[in-house]
């Protein structure tokens, strides 16, 4: 939503991050058009719960077991903090 932020990522997963914040960018963008909502904090909460569902119920229609689902998830959230790290730094 206009807002440049500077992540680190392995070279390899450049083309994963990208398609993830384009994805993200979407979503905000379709939250802020279709809902009340205006702070980005609660829209980019909003998506957040939004994709997290979608990977839950995927998961169960897709055949991924409770523990895997549980590794996926985890490891996207590995790699989000890991981006947003040198961030933190920005803001201290």
């Amino acid at each position: 939503m206009d807002r440049p932020y500077r992540l680190a990522c392995e070279p390899d997963e450049k083309p994963l991050l990208l398609e993830c914040v384009g994805l993200v960018d979407t979503r905000m963008r379709q939250i802020k058009q279709n809902s009340r909502l205006t702070g980005t904090d609660r829209i980019a909460v909003m998506v957040a719960l939004t994709l997290a569902r979608e990977l839950l119920v995927g998961g169960q229609s897709g055949g991924l077991s409770e523990s895997d689902l549980k590794a996926r998830l985890q490891s996207l959230i590995d790699l989000t903090e890991d981006a947003l790290a040198p961030q933190e730094k920005l803001f201290d």
